[in-house]
């Protein structure tokens, strides 16, 4: 353990809302369940899937993303020519996240032109969540209203790589970002802290008919879309709210458009925070780009998210490794696992959203409890010499938190606490007065995040990490 703290103080772990919420944001009962799964620390939560009542450590995450829709199926009168969304058949119903603004007729969002009775089972999971003690929430955009659109979808452009907002409804979607995160702190309570206005907006991916909402952005128009966004909050009075840019697929595209963003200084005034996703598809990122955009993101004063991650493997060690160099390599101060609800390997649990069925949680489930339950919020990251652990100490109550992934055959590792205790204040007592563990063996059914402990506790200890697994330390002084 390094005698340094890395500089960055965590800001927590979360999920997105979209689209698992569709299905059970308002199943009587189950959503609750779920919500007290993935956002409160209970010790051992109960959630019913479709055969049987699942025991699971609960997550604590503390972040939510709320997703802004851009469907509708009301028709408009187009001076007299009546026109309606074009729907895509690969877009699964439980994809599609509502508009709550319907036409172009009136920017009042008092008026019939919007319905903000739309989105109700997401809103109701965003209202559990904060009720259950989430502080940190994040809306975001996959794609425009349908209407503000080239071609009326959502589900991508005619031409994947080119825009599909039209130039003319810039300002109009801006305008449309800010008015639902102002009108949520009036009709819903709901104070947001942030605000995405694109998702992977550079991808040449999303193109009709696609397979959920997407839109690609330029990155001129993404520039623009920025300032006049951050314009309309500062009007709307949400200026507490910070633009976040610009949910990229991977660090090595954020961090081209991130460098190609910040040579325009009015946008580097309105951005208030980086996110980039930490994967490629459904393949974990391993491209060389991680300290080259920790670096751009620190020179320009922004905080720096994963704030979408997904993988394919249950065993949760990919997401592990993960996990390790998005902290250690890249700095970020938030990760966020896109849908926690999901098919096969993809979900912490499993789940086929599109016939309505819950199933077993994967071992990568335990894996992201041993993170999120024992390195919170307000904790420093600490440096260590190995890019397998990660390391974060609770100043308040003297608590040091170490996760490690081993990938491999089993092997000892020692740790060493001798200069992290170095810095620790005179008044507390040098030797740990005892050091509590959790181990997940993912090769092995019934071996998940279970407790034990290091019977002598010492500044210099032998660890022996069995393969294919994941441990957690609690050092208490």
């Amino acid at each position: 353990m390094s005698a340094q703290p890395t500089g960055v103080v965590w800001e927590g772990w979360g999920t997105s809302l979209a689209w698992w919420t569709n299905v059970y944001g308002d199943t009587e009962y189950v959503n609750e369940e779920l919500a007290e799964l993935f956002f409160t620390m209970n010790g051992s939560s109960l959630v019913r899937n479709t055969a049987e009542v699942l025991k699971l450590p609960a997550l604590g995450f503390n972040i939510a993303r709320y997703n802004i829709g851009g469907s509708s199926t009301n028709v408009i009168d187009d001076s007299g020519k009546e026109i309606a969304m074009k729907t895509s058949k690969e877009m699964l119903a439980y994809k599609t996240t509502e508009s709550f603004w319907l036409d172009w007729f009136s920017t009042d969002p008092s008026t019939k032109s919007w319905n903000w009775d739309a989105d109700a089972k997401q809103r109701k999971m965003l209202s559990l969540a904060v009720g259950l003690g989430v502080n940190i929430l994040e809306a975001y955009s996959n794609s425009p209203p349908w209407w503000m659109t080239k071609n009326r979808a959502t589900a991508g452009g005619d031409k994947g790589g080119e825009d599909n907002l039209m130039a003319s409804n810039i300002d109009q979607f801006a305008l449309y970002l800010a008015t639902v995160v102002s009108e949520a702190q009036a009709r819903w309570g709901v104070n947001f802290d942030y605000i995405e206005p694109f998702n992977e907006p550079m991808s040449t991916e999303w193109e009709f008919p696609g397979t959920q909402e997407g839109c690609h952005f330029e990155v001129a128009t993404q520039n623009e879309v920025v300032k006049r966004l951050r314009s309309h909050l500062d009007k709307l009075k949400p200026q507490s709210v910070n633009v976040s840019v610009s949910d990229e697929n991977s660090p090595t595209q954020a961090l081209t458009t991130l460098t190609d963003m910040m040579k325009n200084t009015a946008v580097l005034g309105a951005v208030g925070k980086v996110n980039t996703h930490g994967n490629d598809g459904v393949a974990a990122y391993r491209g060389p780009d991680r300290a080259a955009l920790k670096k751009l993101a620190s020179d320009s004063s922004l905080k720096l998210w994963d704030s979408s991650y997904i993988d394919d493997d249950a065993s949760g060690l990919t997401l592990a490794q993960s996990i390790s160099q998005d902290i250690n390599e890249m700095g970020v101060s938030a990760f966020v696992y896109d849908q926690v609800l999901n098919s096969g390997g993809l979900g912490l649990i499993q789940a086929n959203l599109w016939v309505n069925w819950m199933g077993e949680a994967n071992p990568k489930y335990y894996v992201m409890a041993h993170y999120s339950r024992h390195i919170r919020p307000g904790m420093e990251m600490i440096g260590t010499d190995d890019v397998n652990t990660v390391a974060a100490y609770d100043s308040t109550n003297f608590v040091l938190a170490i996760v490690r992934v081993n990938p491999g055959a089993e092997e000892t590792k020692q740790m060493n606490l001798q200069d992290f205790m170095m810095t620790l204040p005179n008044s507390v007592n040098k030797l740990p007065t005892r050091i509590d563990s959790w181990t997940t063996q993912t090769n092995t059914t019934g071996s998940f995040y279970m407790n034990s402990g290091i019977r002598n506790p010492a500044p210099v200890f032998d660890v022996v990490f069995p393969a294919a697994s994941i441990a957690t330390f609690e050092v208490h002084w």
